[in-house]
């Protein structure tokens, strides 16, 4: 039988020049029509477009359609990229993260999640950053979880201020998971209809002899300890707080936001 013959090198350089040329032209494409959204939707000016759900459906479709050599965390990278970039060419916004030497990876995590197109400012502490998202209800926030000095989270949800929308990063390898390394915070007006996770602030009468994994940050504070849970959004504040408590007193448990559910890789 006759044997195929391999293609050359110069044709499957050829073939990279036509793929690229065809993701060049389908991102010019998909700009024409966020203009055309723009013209619509009438969000250019101020305010973000923001629409953690959708963003994570996009993700999961991505994770679960995946195969290949390419590392599937790349491909989410670039679409995150994608994915922010045309969030801020739609509402011109700032993010706000928390950075310093106990948040070594802030400035990495929030380049992973929002991509380069979309301006950085720096904060010292979580209520800095949270007070810099109720002046302006455009910009989004990033905070760091895990062990905490104080519980930042209490002031989420209350009126006027920024709620709880999407968790970073936002894909978890599946052999290895991890808890999420960090929250995104919003205005309320951002609709967060579609988001199957419900995110809880729980103030307990003393620390849990253990945690668990539905504990995402935790502080002592005022002889009380707090922490911030997640479970299913169909879920109570009173059911969650209870999951998180480890047989500890619930004295006060309080529903501050919502985001997706981890997507493993």
């Amino acid at each position: 039988m006759p044997t195929k013959t391999p293609p050359s090198l110069a044709d499957l350089r050829g073939e990279i020049d036509r793929i690229d040329a065809a993701m060049h032209k389908l991102l010019m494409e998909r700009g024409q029509i966020i203009e055309t959204l723009i013209a619509v939707k009438k969000t250019a000016e101020t305010g973000s477009a923001f629409r953690p759900a959708r963003e994570a459906d996009v993700v999961r479709r991505l994770v679960e359609n995946h195969s290949g050599r390419l590392p599937v965390e790349l491909v989410v990278q670039i679409w995150r990229q994608i994915i922010s970039t045309f969030t801020y060419v739609q509402a011109p916004h700032s993010v706000h993260v928390v950075m310093g030497p106990e948040q070594e990876n802030a400035r990495e995590l929030a380049r992973f999640h929002f991509g380069f197109g979309v301006p950085l400012v720096k904060h010292s502490s979580p209520a800095s950053v949270i007070a810099a998202i109720g002046r302006d209800r455009g910009d989004l926030g990033l905070i760091g979880l895990g062990p905490a000095r104080e519980a930042w989270w209490d002031k989420l949800g209350l009126p006027d201020q920024p709620i709880a929308m999407a968790t970073a990063p936002a894909i978890a390898r599946a052999a290895s998971p991890r808890p999420p390394q960090a929250l995104v915070i919003g205005h309320p007006s951002i609709d967060t209809a579609g988001l199957d996770t419900r995110i809880v602030a729980v103030t307990l009468a003393g620390k849990p002899p253990v945690e668990v994994d539905a504990v995402l940050a935790s502080a002592g504070e005022g002889g009380r300890h707090h922490i911030l849970a997640w479970g299913p959004r169909e879920a109570s504040d009173a059911e969650i707080a209870q999951d998180a408590a480890s047989g500890m007193a619930v004295e006060a448990a309080r529903t501050v936001g919502y985001t997706a559910k981890s997507i493993a890789a």
